[in-house]
C-alpha cells in the first residue's frame, strides 16, 4: 500500500501521521484509494468502503472510506492557501486546517465544513442575527488550550460572509496567514478573522504545525449508505515569513 503522493510541491501522506483510523472516532477511515491526483488536482473522495483495524487491543470494524492527505512538513510562520470545490452530499465534513507536530492542541481550522440533509451548505443562523451574514455553513475554528476540568479552550465555529458563490459549485480560495503576534483567516482573499489575543497566541510560539486537507463525514453518518463524494483542490501553497 502507497504511503505518499507527490503533490503541490510536496510529499503528503494518505493517513493522518499517527495513522489510519482514529482510536476515538471509528466511524471512518483514511482510504488510500479515495485520494487521487487528476489533471493537476487534488481529488478526496468518500465511499463504502468496510475495512477493520487493532485499536487499543482490540478489533475495530469501520465501513466509511475517506480521502486525507497530511503534509510531511513542519510549517512554521506564513501564509497558506488552498483553492477548492467543496464536495456535495448527505454529512460532509470537508476541512482544511493544521494542528501542531508537538502537542493537542493547538490547532487552526481554516475551514470546517457541514452539508445539510439536502446535501449542501447553506444554513441560517438566527440565533445570532449577525450570523445571517454566513449563510454558508463553512466555519473557522481555533482550538489553543485545556481546561483544568480536561476540555478544550476555542474559538469558533464562526461562519462569514463568502460572497453569493455556492462553494460546493465554485472554487474559493481559502487562506491563513500565521504570526507570531496573530493569526488572519481570508476567504477569496477576504479576511474574516483575526485572532490576536496574546493569551491565545501564546499557545501557537515554539511550535510547528502538521497541515491536513480531508473529506471527512460527520457523527449522523449513515454508514451502510455513506455519500459517495469529490472534495477537488487545485492546489496547496505556502509562503514563509521573510
Amino acid at each position: 500500500m502507497k504511503e505518499t503522493i507527490i503533490w503541490s510541491g510536496y510529499t503528503w501522506l494518505n493517513r493522518e501521521r499517527w495513522g489510519r483510523i482514529h482510536p476515538e472516532h471509528s466511524r471512518a477511515w483514511n482510504d488510500p484509494n479515495c485520494v487521487e491526483i487528476r489533471d493537476g488536482m487534488l481529488v478526496l473522495k468518500t465511499r463504502k468502503s468496510p475495512s477493520s483495524f487493532i485499536v487499543n487491543g482490540k478489533i475495530v470494524e469501520t465501513t466509511v472510506g475517506i480521502g486525507l492527505v497530511s503534509n510531511r512538513k513542519k510549517f512554521g510562520h506564513g501564509y497558506f492557501e488552498i483553492e477548492a470545490k467543496l464536495p456535495t452530499g448527505k454529512n460532509l465534513w470537508p476541512a482544511f486546517w493544521m494542528w501542531s507536530f508537538d502537542s493537542w492542541p493547538p490547532e487552526i481550522d481554516v475551514f470546517e465544513a457541514y452539508t445539510s440533509k439536502k446535501k449542501g451548505y447553506f444554513k441560517l443562523f438566527p440565533s445570532k442575527w449577525w450570523r445571517f451574514l454566513g449563510f454558508w455553513n463553512v466555519q473557522t475554528n481555533i482550538h489553543f488550550g485545556n481546561k483544568e476540568d480536561g476540555t478544550k479552550d476555542s474559538i469558533g465555529g464562526l461562519t462569514h460572509w463568502m460572497g453569493f458563490k455556492n462553494p460546493r459549485k465554485n472554487f474559493i480560495k481559502y487562506g491563513c496567514l500565521w504570526t507570531q503576534e496573530k493569526i488572519e483567516l481570508f476567504y477569496n482573499n477576504r479576511k474574516v478573522q483575526t485572532i490576536d489575543d496574546p493569551k491565545i497566541m501564546k499557545h501557537f510560539e515554539n511550535t510547528t504545525m502538521n497541515v491536513i486537507i480531508n473529506n471527512h463525514v460527520d457523527y449522523d453518518v449513515d454508514k451502510e449508505n455513506p455519500t459517495e463524494s469529490e472534495f477537488i483542490i487545485k492546489y496547496f501553497k505556502y509562503e514563509p515569513l521573510k
